[in-house]
């Protein structure tokens, strides 16, 4: 491998460049080490934090972040550490940045031996993550059940919290639901469900919007219909859950494949994997704020994408990263779109493992680049390509 010594980062010529002759897109050196996974990436200050699991066989699994500078990564910080952690490849953890610079986290962890008994832990830091406090519970039961995939945004001076919450599981006849909750301080408030039936395990995604947040979710109906919803708080209050589109998307079980949500001013973009009359397809969906009953669908990939979707978006441009197919290899595509809803290019960022082990790819819009990160061979990876933001 040769390395790149600029700005005082370490970019890597790989065989990415292979796949990628019509954007630079390279890969950036981590401190992050082998036997990772989970990796998610959360807007910081004027720049970015890369998040992580390291998993060690027989002891503590640790969560760990790194804050990026604008040249290079700080050290790693430990966020926890814990023999009860839930190290999985789809419900990922996350970090985000309170409006007075507080830093909230979340990770799972069992709630008991059962194999699906876990939960939702969150910290808190007031020292710009050097030192976090526990929090506790982010759900107001403990029940043998399953709590995650969430989503963390701002809300005002606050932090809102959506995850899915599976406390009425405890019965056959119990259904997955949707939560949400205020992190005021050092208290969580104002738990509530906003849909009581919804997909099992799929990421949620959520934004903060002019007219209030939003969350977008993998819905389910009496029929096993599986199509994405979201619901916004209101100045009247939550609104009912709305389909994103009508896909009707026949599946018995959870296809474990979530939306994105991105904004940019008045523009919002959502990004799907679902099945329209039996073939798999990943789909864009472009709208302006206050005109929602315009919606522009445009199919991205319809050659059997694998999905799991990440979109970002600036001012000109919108960007998606799934993961898709090239005859018979797994590759992370990515998608550039402009605002009025036309494809400008599409590209092969690099080949990765098609199974659970390539987790859920991230991006987010930093600095003037696109970072991408996702998972292959039992280690994280990060790479960026130049946009205009």
């Amino acid at each position: 491998m040769k390395y790149i010594l600029g700005l005082g980062i370490l970019i890597a010529n790989t065989a990415i460049s292979a796949w990628t002759e019509g954007l630079d897109f390279k890969k950036v050196e981590i401190p992050t080490g082998s036997d990772t996974m989970a990796p998610n990436l959360s807007l910081m200050g004027n720049h970015f934090a890369l998040s992580w699991i390291k998993r060690n066989e027989g002891q503590e699994s640790q969560f760990f972040f790194t804050r990026w500078t604008g040249s290079g990564f700080e050290n790693k910080n430990l966020i926890a550490a814990s023999q009860k952690m839930f190290s999985n490849w789809a419900d990922i953890p996350s970090i985000v940045e309170a409006k007075n610079g507080d830093l909230y986290a979340h990770w799972l962890e069992r709630i008991s031996s059962k194999q699906y008994a876990y939960g939702v832990q969150i910290a808190l830091s007031k020292d710009r993550g050097k030192m976090w406090a526990p929090m506790g519970w982010l759900h107001d039961d403990e029940s043998e059940t399953e709590h995650g995939f969430v989503s963390l945004i701002q809300d005002d001076a606050n932090v809102r919290a959506f995850w899915l919450d599976g406390r009425k599981m405890t019965k056959a006849s119990g259904k997955m639901a949707l939560h949400t909750a205020i992190l005021d301080g050092n208290e969580i408030e104002e738990e509530r469900t906003l849909d009581a039936n919804v997909c099992t395990c799929c990421p949620t995604s959520a934004i903060q919007l002019t007219d209030g947040p939003m969350v977008v979710y993998r819905d389910r109906s009496s029929e096993e219909i599986r199509d994405f919803s979201f619901v916004t708080d209101l100045e009247q209050g939550w609104s009912e859950p709305e389909k994103i589109a009508d896909d009707h998307w026949l599946m018995p079980g959870c296809p474990v494949n979530g939306a994105s949500i991105a904004s940019s001013g008045d523009l919002v973009a959502i990004s799907r994997f679902t099945f329209i009359q039996g073939k798999p397809q990943v789909i864009l969906q472009i709208y302006k704020q206050g005109q929602s009953n315009v919606r522009k669908n445009l199919v991205l990939d319809k050659k059997a994408p694998i999905g799991r979707c990440s979109t970002v978006c600036s001012k000109d441009a919108i960007y998606t990263i799934w993961i898709g197919k090239e005859k018979k290899q797994a590759v992370l595509r990515m998608a550039e779109v402009t605002p009025n809803g036309n494809v400008r290019r599409q590209e092969i960022l690099c080949a990765l493992d098609a199974g659970f082990t390539s987790g859920m790819p991230r991006s987010i819009l930093s600095g003037g680049y696109v970072w991408v990160s996702w998972t292959d061979s039992n280690c994280i990876h990060l790479g960026r390509f130049k946009v205009n933001q």
